[in-house]
């Protein structure tokens, strides 16, 4: 399914304009105030925001009333990359 993404509370977390809150699944970035939290945070925009914040939408799971969710947009997965980038973490 299709969603627009609002805004990303940091590097691995965001809410869609429908107001759900979601989680890139198999990505660990740093929280907003944490050191090198700003950088993941706008990477990740920046790949969502090539398509105006459009993307293609597969919920994978739950976790704290969180969608976790796969997103690709034109350029591919956001998940994909953004472990291609070292924001990972085994176990999640």
């Amino acid at each position: 399914m299709k969603k627009r993404i609002d805004h990303w509370i940091d590097g691995d977390t965001g809410i869609f304009t429908d107001g759900r809150i979601f989680r890139l699944a198999g990505v660990r970035a740093p929280e907003h105030h944490q050191f090198g939290g700003e950088t993941a945070t706008r990477r990740v925009a920046g790949m969502t925001g090539q398509s105006n914040g459009l993307v293609n939408v597969r919920r994978v799971g739950g976790s704290y009333g969180r969608d976790v969710v796969e997103l690709r947009n034109g350029d591919g997965s956001i998940n994909g990359r953004m472990r291609s980038r070292g924001y990972t973490h085994s176990g999640r």
